[in-house]
């Protein structure tokens, strides 16, 4: 209950921010490829409760992104003339109904904006918590992998396994040399084609091609969202995962400073044996600074 209060009065924050906000889009370059991805993501390391959201990987010559379809479109809805009173209207109908599910974003995975390659050389995360709106700047990399002999077919594609470990976590990557495109879901990259299914060997994480287009797409676009990522408060990945955790990234700057914000760890759920079963982000790493 008290996460939907704050959500409440974020959305009341929010509302004049909307309005000085023109636009939504700001296209980046022509798409030659996108990609649909389902994620599931394990609320519970039991896996008794998933979530379950639609992302989007969107390719062009030299930048990508990728996003929650769910995501896009509660922004999209904001962005129109009445999208704050349906936006509005919704949460309460759920709120009233005490169906948590028929929520606008209930299905989102991530509010996170990832764009590859923009700027040159960077890999750059716009997460929109709350009020604030946050802009981690990376090198953009990609991972190490170790191909393997294994093969399957995706989508009609001959796909090859390979291997890695990223920020805390061990994958599993599915990529396939027909689709010649160093790319693949969320920051994924490093392989000699495409990648079409990837996941993490406790499969908290998976994310599953179901569909690829090359034609009328939409370009590589920056997306306006909100909070605003014109106003992004810039920090580095580990300590926006240590905010994260501690309940305080999205809590504006004059509110932690008055301790009304809490800054306590948010308490994990425990089984019987005491051991921790509920979700962890997908960069784990950040525990051991």
């Amino acid at each position: 209950m008290k996460q939907i209060v704050f959500s409440l009065l974020a959305l009341c924050l929010l509302t004049s921010a909307h309005a000085q906000t023109a636009g939504f889009t700001k296209e980046l370059e022509p798409a030659i490829l996108q990609c649909t991805y389902r994620c599931t993501m394990k609320l519970d390391t039991l896996g008794t409760d998933t979530k379950t959201d639609r992302m989007i990987l969107r390719i062009g010559q030299n930048i990508s992104q990728f996003y929650s379809y769910t995501a896009y479109r509660t922004d999209s809805i904001w962005k129109t003339p009445n999208g704050i009173r349906i936006w509005g209207d919704a949460m309460v109908r759920a709120i009233r109904s005490r169906n948590y599910d028929q929520m606008p974003n209930a299905n989102m995975i991530s509010n996170d904006y990832i764009y590859k390659n923009y700027p040159e050389g960077k890999l750059s995360t716009y997460a929109q918590l709350e009020v604030t709106s946050v802009l981690i700047e990376e090198d953009y990399t990609g991972q190490e992998w170790t191909l393997k002999d294994s093969t399957k077919t995706l989508l009609g594609y001959p796909c090859q396994l390979a291997t890695c470990s990223y920020h805390g976590r061990d994958y599993q990557a599915w990529f396939t040399s027909d689709i010649a495109i160093d790319n693949g879901p969320w920051k994924f990259k490093g392989l000699p084609g495409l990648i079409l299914e990837v996941y993490d060997t406790k499969n908290h994480y998976h994310f599953l091609i179901e569909g690829i287009e090359r034609t009328n797409i939409a370009p590589v676009c920056f997306y306006y969202t909100l909070p605003d990522p014109r106003t992004a408060e810039r920090t580095d990945r580990i300590r926006y995962l240590q905010l994260k955790e501690e309940g305080t990234a999205g809590v504006p700057g004059f509110i932690q400073k008055t301790g009304l914000s809490g800054g306590k760890k948010k308490d994990r759920q425990k089984n019987a044996q005491g051991q921790c079963i509920a979700y962890d982000y997908m960069e784990t790493d950040y525990h051991t600074h």
